[in-house]
């Protein structure tokens, strides 16, 4: 387990999710670091999102990364995972549901950019959609592996529309969650993966395509290198509490929540709440306002 300097738990007790740690050791928030991770992975322990507070399908929620994935995504993560069918946990979200997605992003990146792990290069199989050529910024937490693209389209990471296969090298001052970190507590040691937190910044090459790979719809992969560089945090124009009335108002929430209801229950694509667009900016404005403390 990776042992945090005191000038990084420092860092990590000016965030949100820190202020709730203040009166806890030092390996109770290692715990809920490692809590995080497992629910974010789609094993939850029941420790991050509790019953007393939270609809069982919130606390034992195996593919509420979803959710938490179609919040940070671009413009056409919902209508994208619409598309496949994938199901969304809308009951997580109310009030006190958006501050724990907030602190499980927080957990997790403090852990990430707490541990001297060196990693070389990764792989992923993901939605062309989801790709911006040359440089960006990422925003939604990127599952990568250390295991081979054969390997990761023989364990179904392939079954998506527009496909694409990105191979990431990572540069100095990469902040990621290498999973094998976690030891015991990692429960799915075969699939080796990394997580690339939000911030670090991308370099994509489009290399063409291949048809040894081929996606849900049939179409040959689009193939991307990818060079990883560290974070780049700027300062967002909005303050802390202009973000946070919109992104806790209940009212708000309500058509948010309904609109992910939808997205489950729907034939067709949903009408698209007027409010939602600010919603989700603000959302992971207010992420990255957390994250920037780190830096």
């Amino acid at each position: 387990m990776s042992k945090f300097t005191k000038q990084h738990l420092m860092k990590f007790l000016q965030t949100s999710a820190g202020v709730n740690a203040l009166r806890k050791s030092g390996e109770v928030v290692t715990q809920e670091m490692i809590s995080a991770a497992k629910y974010y992975m789609g094993m939850p322990d029941g420790k991050y999102f509790e019953a007393k507070d939270f609809d069982e399908s919130v606390v034992n929620a195996k593919k509420a990364y979803v959710t938490l994935n179609t919040i940070m995504g671009g413009e056409t993560a919902e209508r994208d995972r619409f598309n496949e069918g994938k199901k969304q946990t809308p009951e997580l979200l109310t009030p006190l549901g958006v501050e724990k997605m907030i602190h499980l992003f927080t957990h997790l990146y403090c852990f990430a950019s707490g541990s001297n792990s060196t990693i070389g290069e990764t792989v992923r199989a993901c939605r062309q959609s989801e790709i911006s050529e040359g440089q960006s910024v990422v925003n939604a937490l990127t599952s990568t592996t250390k295991l081979t693209v054969d390997e990761i389209m023989k364990l179904g990471y392939g079954n998506k529309n527009g496909l694409a296969i990105c191979r990431y090298k990572f540069h100095y001052g990469v902040v990621a969650f290498d999973m094998e970190k976690l030891g015991k507590d990692y429960l799915k040691p075969e699939e080796k993966e990394v997580l690339l937190m939000m911030g670090n910044t991308l370099v994509a090459h489009r290399q063409g395509y291949d048809e040894r790979y081929v996606g849900k719809d049939g179409q040959p992969a689009l193939m991307y290198e990818i060079d990883v560089y560290s974070p780049k945090f700027t300062d967002t124009a909005e303050n802390w509490e202009k973000l946070r009335s919109v992104v806790y108002d209940k009212r708000i929430l309500d058509e948010v929540r309904k609109f992910y209801t939808a997205l489950n229950e729907k034939s067709s694509f949903p009408d698209v709440p007027a409010c939602y667009p600010q919603w989700k900016e603000y959302f992971k404005k207010m992420v990255f306002y957390e994250l920037k403390k780190f830096s």
